[in-house]
């Protein structure tokens, strides 16, 4: 499918309510600054549906190039794909950054190598898609390997307007791969399974290790809360939450469910609208969303402090009886900050009930009867559902601390998978037919792939998905340790992806860059440098 280019789609044009192969909405306009508009074009990339059988048409997949480094015929390239967004929120300055400038790390590799930077969209995401209707059918060329395909495909045959010749193709120039998170998970099976077309690879938070039931996920945050703890009024927020889950568990968990009790729990919190059990808890557990957002630990650390402000117990009644001081803090913050908004980004319905994008048991939810590319999340639970890539993230098990509710179980997030896929013309998801993330993982190695050169591995130290990554401390004989060839980074008191931007991005975002990733990222490029220069390109005939 192909849209005039320089177009993408907007994130909430949910316009089609039910599956159809008509086309792509209405796109918009990638907004280029007038400096950007003579060093970068926007195109498309025709690919074929299935790499493994090309007789089945192609699609048209959007990039944008940037040449402002580009040092002449046979320079570098530096790849990035957005992976699970659209390409617009990646390469628009406006936002404050671009990865096709040196406001990200991708950026600084090009102005230090002399490349061309170019960000490309993944397939089924924005306007890259070869189909608008997305079910059980249309997304079985949803994968892994298609997408891995891709973009070797475009390393090797793409057209820049600046070099006609393509000098700057591979394996004639050494083509460098920047990820960070689904991104670099999907660098990390392109290294694998594509080697010699990708020269480096920088991965970032690189889920490698997927599994099916990551609670981690919310343990490493309670662990970056615990190190975040700088003074008296955030001290004590691990245990608060964990005073808040036993009180919420007693009731959700409770071996006779109480009908009333668990009503005014409900309302307690401020949902006012009827709410399953395991989506209230999910509700309860959204401002830790926050915390694999740029810097968002600082929100979920807004909260801590709420939380252990206040020492008084509310009397609840005869139904709550004595509700503790952090559950009445909590109660009160989320109803204050998050009730309200947890669904706006989604909300183009007009939806009374402020939690209704959660409710995951009703098919006519619009979130999930929505099955055009407006929705993205839906693409991407697709990945999760089929590969699968799974690692729900869930609540701790009972002989360990949980900041979440134990009512959030990897069943809880299994189950959508039913819901927002159900079979089409008899196809199905991966997981419907068998497929786990173990038989991915002995697919892709996981973490104990080998023959791995030339690759950059970073991980923040409170990344919640640290636990599935290179440096995860129950990977089989503890964290990847650091070589020359492959270079281990775990960035002190860093979190998902912290080192995608430089501190000029940042501080245009009003952030302060953190030193340490700084560091990293200098030694990221020195090295980048080095490997570079060592570069030699295939002897024709070879």
């Amino acid at each position: 499918m192909k849209l005039s280019p320089g177009v993408v789609l907007p994130f909430a044009a949910w316009v089609a309510p039910k599956s159809s192969l008509r086309g792509v909405p209405e796109p918009q306009s990638i907004k280029l600054s007038a400096a950007e508009q003579g060093i970068v074009s926007c195109d498309w990339f025709t690919q074929p549906l299935d790499h493994n059988n090309l007789t089945l048409g192609t699609w048209d997949q959007q990039y944008c190039v940037s040449q402002e480094w580009w040092a002449g015929q046979g320079s570098p390239v530096v790849l990035m794909t957005p992976g699970e967004t659209p390409i617009s929120g990646s390469v628009s300055s406006g936002l404050g950054y671009s990865f096709l400038e040196n406001t990200t790390i991708t950026g600084a590799y090009a102005q230090s190598l002399g490349a061309a930077a170019v960000v490309v969209e993944h397939r089924y995401f924005g306007g890259s898609s070869p189909y608008d209707g997305l079910d059980s059918e249309t997304l079985q060329y949803l994968t892994t390997e298609q997408a891995a395909a891709d973009l070797a495909n475009f390393a090797k045959n793409v057209v820049f307007p600046f070099d006609k010749n393509k000098t700057s193709n591979s394996p004639k120039a050494p083509w460098i791969y920047y990820g960070a998170s689904y991104s670099a998970t999907l660098g990390s099976w392109i290294e694998q399974f594509h080697p010699g077309v990708f020269y480096a690879f920088h991965l970032s938070s690189a889920v490698v290790e997927p599994n099916a039931n990551n609670w981690y996920y919310y343990d490493t945050i309670r662990k970056g809360i615990d190190a975040f703890e700088l003074d008296s009024t955030s001290k004590g927020c691990s245990a608060a939450l964990s005073t808040v889950v036993d009180f919420v568990d007693d009731i959700l968990l409770a071996p006779t469910p109480n009908a009333n009790k668990t009503d005014a729990l409900k309302l307690f919190f401020g949902a006012s609208f009827p709410i399953q059990d395991d989506d209230f808890a999910y509700a309860l557990a959204t401002p830790f969303r926050y915390w694999q957002q740029t810097q968002g630990s600082a929100d979920v650390m807004k909260l801590c402090r709420a939380l252990v402000s206040d020492n008084t117990t509310f009397d609840g009644g005869a139904v709550l009886g004595t509700v503790p001081a952090p559950v009445k803090n909590y109660a009160s913050y989320f109803m204050q900050h998050f009730v309200d908004s947890t669904c706006t980004y989604f909300d183009v319905w007009g939806q009374d009930d402020p939690l209704w994008c959660l409710n995951t048991h009703d098919y006519w939810n619009p979130y999930i009867e929505a099955k055009t590319l407006g929705n993205p999340w839906r693409t991407f639970y697709w990945l999760l559902c089929n590969e699968p890539i799974a690692s729900w993230a869930t609540g701790a098990p009972k002989d360990q601390i949980s900041i979440v509710s134990r009512k959030i179980d990897s069943n809880y997030w299994q189950r959508q998978c039913e819901l927002h896929f159900p079979a089409t013309n008899g196809k199905k998801y991966g997981g419907a037919t068998g497929k786990t993330p173990d038989t991915l993982n002995k697919k892709t190695g996981g973490w104990l792939r080998s023959n791995t050169s030339k690759v950059i591995w970073t991980n923040g130290e409170f990344d919640p998905w640290r636990s599935t990554t290179m440096s995860s401390e129950i990977r089989p004989g503890g964290p990847l340790q650091s070589t020359e060839d492959v270079p281990v980074f775990l960035i002190k008191n860093a979190e998902h992806g912290d080192d995608s931007f430089t501190a000029a991005g940042l501080k245009n975002r009003g952030f302060k860059a953190n030193p340490e990733v700084q560091v990293v990222q200098d030694k990221a490029v020195e090295i980048m440098k080095k490997w570079v220069g060592q570069f030699k390109p295939p002897v024709k005939g070879s």
